[in-house]
């Protein structure tokens, strides 16, 4: 599911850059994929809850295991929305405006990898390592906020379209935050969320 959710961003970004309207047609085929993978894990966390009622860590790890199978279903969420803003995109974006565009996905993605290589390992000083990429993340996306706001309204479809694509870009980091978080939760046994060390998103 990992390695779906993030090559459908990728195909998500690289169709922003070529302006290819039909790109969103190349991710609702990897969203089917996920979709049905989601289903599969959750119904196996369901039948091992039921059969063998784990315990501790154990339990935990079943728990965040749905918890991670959720954040990927929705980072393909996000990925299905950038090919519909891109659909709304009415002229090729000039390459200053995307200059920012494919370090904030790159980041994301990395996030996204590492989030989930911290959880297959249990490694929660890595997690932590990895959330802290996500003020990077947010600031790019301050940074296109600014910029398509300042600009001349005489192209507003694209200037919105822009800035819900970063958005949905951002939605990605906050996501593997999370993951992240259902990291420290699996080894620490500690609910980092709401006391400012993560960013819970819902």
């Amino acid at each position: 599911m990992g390695d779906l959710a993030e090559s459908m961003i990728d195909i998500a970004v690289k169709g922003l850059i070529k302006l290819d309207h039909n790109v969103l047609n190349d991710v609702l085929v990897k969203e089917d994929a996920l979709d049905r993978m989601q289903v599969e894990i959750d119904d196996e966390v369901v039948r091992i809850l039921a059969l063998y009622g784990p315990l501790a860590i154990d339990l935990r790890f079943v728990l965040m295991v749905s918890k991670v199978n959720t954040e990927l279903e929705r980072i393909g969420d996000q990925a299905v929305n950038i090919g519909e803003y891109v659909q709304l995109l009415n002229a090729h974006p000039d390459s200053a405006s995307l200059r920012d565009y494919p370090q904030m996905a790159k980041l994301a993605r990395m996030m996204l990898r590492d989030a989930l290589q911290a959880f297959y390992e249990r490694d929660a000083l890595k997690a932590k390592e990895v959330m802290a990429n996500d003020d990077l993340v947010d600031a790019l996306n301050d940074t296109i906020l600014r910029e398509r706001l300042a600009e001349e309204p005489d192209d507003l479809a694209n200037s919105i379209a822009l800035i819900l694509i970063a958005r949905s870009l951002e939605r990605v980091a906050d996501q593997a935050t999370n993951i992240c978080e259902e990291v420290i939760y699996m080894v620490e046994g500690r609910d980092i969320r709401h006391t400012g060390f993560g960013h819970e998103q819902g």
